[in-house]
């Protein structure tokens, strides 16, 4: 892993372990199934071309594809936006990957080596990618104006259940 510890000394490898058991311990809490590309982290990466040379791009798309293949979700929610508001090369082709895998995933020409494993195309329903005010504060104007967005509290609070809704999320 490349990138920054604000808790400890770890870098480099140390830290790629350290995240890794981290996300295997989310996914314990939140019952998740969490996937892995063969894209490896090398460091603070400039843009998505970048990220994609070193990587492979085609190779990361088919396990984009295969996971969705497999899991056969359908919605997709990326974390970053596909542009250069996501603020990293790697954040920016993982949501690229996400919308390039969502349109190739219910293909039957698409990686074809994966149907004859056994996959079948699938085609999941709908694409997002979560907004932040990280990238941009004028957020909650456009999902006001512009029928294609829309927002969701996460941050509320069910007083029923005594529970924030990211609480009952992570349940």
């Amino acid at each position: 892993d490349g990138g920054q510890n604000l808790i400890g000394p770890e870098l480099g490898d140390a830290l790629g372990i350290i995240r890794t058991q981290e996300l295997m311990e989310a996914r314990r809490i939140d019952g998740g199934d969490q996937f892995f590309t063969r894209a490896v982290d090398f460091g603070y990466s400039k843009s998505a071309e970048e990220s994609f040379e070193k990587w492979g791009k085609q190779e990361v798309l088919s396990d984009v594809v295969r996971v969705i293949r497999m899991f056969r979700p359908d919605i997709i929610i990326t974390r970053f936006p596909p542009n250069r508001e996501a603020g990293h090369g790697h954040h920016e082709a993982s949501a690229i990957l996400a919308a390039e895998a969502f349109d190739l995933a219910g293909d039957p020409k698409a990686f074809p080596e994966q149907l004859e494993q056994g996959l079948e195309p699938w085609q999941p329903r709908r694409l997002f990618w979560n907004g932040s005010t990280w990238w941009r504060s004028d957020l909650a104007e456009i999902a006001a104006r512009e029928p294609d967005w829309f927002a969701v509290d996460v941050g509320g609070y069910d007083p029923l259940l005594g529970l924030s809704y990211t609480e009952i999320a992570g349940r």
